[in-house]
């Protein structure tokens, strides 16, 4: 099987692109600031994660590994965040 390596730049660009929009738990970071989380965004999207176990990994990495509390709209925005990287869809 062929990567097309372009493709899979193109795909990871566009989840790290939700996760600093829709996701942003800092707030206004930079570009890169959640380049650490993509690789495994994307390989729970290619390994087709249902929603709840993409939320309760935001989730986890939110509020236990960044250590910020939670808000009262967490998981309202992360279900957001969730549909917007439905959207970004999936490498096979």
């Amino acid at each position: 099987m062929t990567i097309d390596k372009e493709a899979s730049r193109r795909w990871r660009r566009r989840i790290r692109e939700v996760l600093n929009t829709d996701w942003d738990p800092i707030g206004g970071c930079s570009e890169d600031e959640y380049g650490a989380y993509v690789g495994k965004i994307a390989a729970m999207l290619r390994d087709r994660a249902s929603d709840n176990e993409l939320i309760a990994h935001l989730r986890w990495v939110e509020t236990d590994y960044m250590g910020i509390s939670p808000r009262p709209d967490l998981e309202e925005r992360l279900r957001r965040v969730v549909d917007q990287l439905r959207a970004v869809g999936f490498m096979s």
